[in-house]
């Protein structure tokens, strides 16, 4: 299992781990989500299920119903409140096997109480509050994740400087490397302009005469 740890300071933060955790999600994952009452298990739900083209007011936390599904552009996503649950046996009723079928994108607030019924390659997300918006993100995955698509845009990343203003850019910046949206476009039509070039060693071919 790979570990990664996302400090976000501020909601838009959250919302970018959000979208960048949709972009690696597949059909079959279960996504276990720790934390105390009140530590955002429910906002991060509502944030991924966002970025995958639900509508986030939508999204409630199932404490009484147990289970919600949501359609989703990349597959249904079925999002779990086990705090009533007694045990893994009350699964059952809940179409517990329809939703493990390998179909769904399974999200579970309070798995504890249901340990024994989680496969190995469960996704552990802890998340602890470290400020009033401020949350520290845990994440164990797969090692398999590392070959998905967007992974990269998981892994831990440092404060840097932004390329563009030379302005220090947060690791949890939603527009890392850059410190604004319109840094980012500063850079994107430096490349689509052609102002940039790519450099590489000389070559004997580039010293001979035609």
């Amino acid at each position: 299992m790979i570990r990664i740890q996302r400090p976000c300071h501020s909601l838009d933060a959250t919302a970018q781990l959000a979208a960048d955790l949709a972009a690696v999600l597949r059909p079959g994952d279960i996504v276990r989500l720790d934390g105390d009452m009140g530590a955002g298990k429910t906002t991060l739900v509502r944030s991924i299920a966002g970025a995958m083209g639900v509508d986030e007011s939508a999204v409630s936390s199932p404490t009484y119903v147990i289970m919600n599904i949501y359609d989703s552009r990349v597959a249904p996503i079925a999002h779990l409140d086990c705090y009533r649950l007694g045990s893994d046996e009350d699964l059952a009723a809940l179409g517990w096997d329809r939703v493990t079928d390998g179909s769904s994108i399974i999200l579970i607030e309070w798995a504890e109480r249901i340990e024994s019924a989680l496969p190995e390659h469960t996704v552990r997300i802890a998340i602890t509050p470290t400020g009033e918006h401020a949350r520290l993100f845990e994440l164990t995955v797969p090692t398999s994740w590392e070959s998905r698509a967007g992974f990269p845009g998981l892994e831990s990343r440092p404060d840097t400087i932004c390329p563009i203003t030379g302005k220090p850019v947060p690791s949890d910046s939603p527009t890392w490397p850059f410190f604004d949206e319109r840094a980012r476009m500063a850079d994107l039509h430096g490349w689509i302009s052609g102002s940039y070039i790519i450099s590489r060693p000389i070559e004997q071919r580039d010293l001979e005469e035609e």
